[in-house]
């Protein structure tokens, strides 16, 4: 019987059109339909993606880390010449997130060391706090991942630029 929720139906044609059964991720070209003349092409993403209800939940939050990549970009292609302070914005998330990845191994530790002693109401507050800590590791690692690509370029267009001149 097909379901009348379009919810419903969706995810049944997600179960019956998976991409492959090692749930490899697939990038395809999409054009912008926004009219957003910075990002002409976008990628839509097939497969396995990142799961964190956060990601759901905190829409707002996830949409200001996508104008954070719209701003590193923008940064890189209007003023070249202050990208210095994306790179140290890339530092300090680097430090945050290390932070963040130590704190939350010492308090998982603290936590195993209670044992049993603790409450469902504690384990799901754990819980909680964990996907939250995995949510900002993540968005702060993407953020991270693409400042180091946009320096990237940054640096080789400077070495093209450079090699023209001589």
């Amino acid at each position: 019987m097909k379901p009348t929720n379009p919810m419903a139906q969706l995810e049944q044609w997600k179960a019956n059109h998976k991409a492959t059964s090692n749930n490899e991720t697939q990038n395809e070209s999409v054009k912008n339909t926004q009219g957003n003349a910075r990002s002409e092409v976008k990628s839509k993403y097939q497969g396995k993606l990142y799961a964190n209800p956060l990601a759901f939940k905190c829409s707002q939050f996830t949409r200001q880390f996508k104008l954070i990549l719209d701003s590193n970009r923008k940064c890189l292609e209007v003023y070249p010449d202050d990208f210095h302070h994306k790179i140290k914005f890339r530092d300090e998330l680097t430090d945050l997130v290390v932070r963040l990845k130590t704190g939350g191994k010492l308090f998982n530790e603290m936590v195993k060391a209670q044992g049993a002693k603790l409450s469902s109401n504690n384990q799901e507050t754990i819980r909680n706090f964990n996907q939250a800590n995995d949510y900002l590791i993540h968005k702060f690692g993407e953020v991270i991942a693409q400042i180091n690509q946009l320096n990237i370029e940054r640096i080789e267009g400077d070495k093209l630029q450079g090699g023209n001149n001589e």
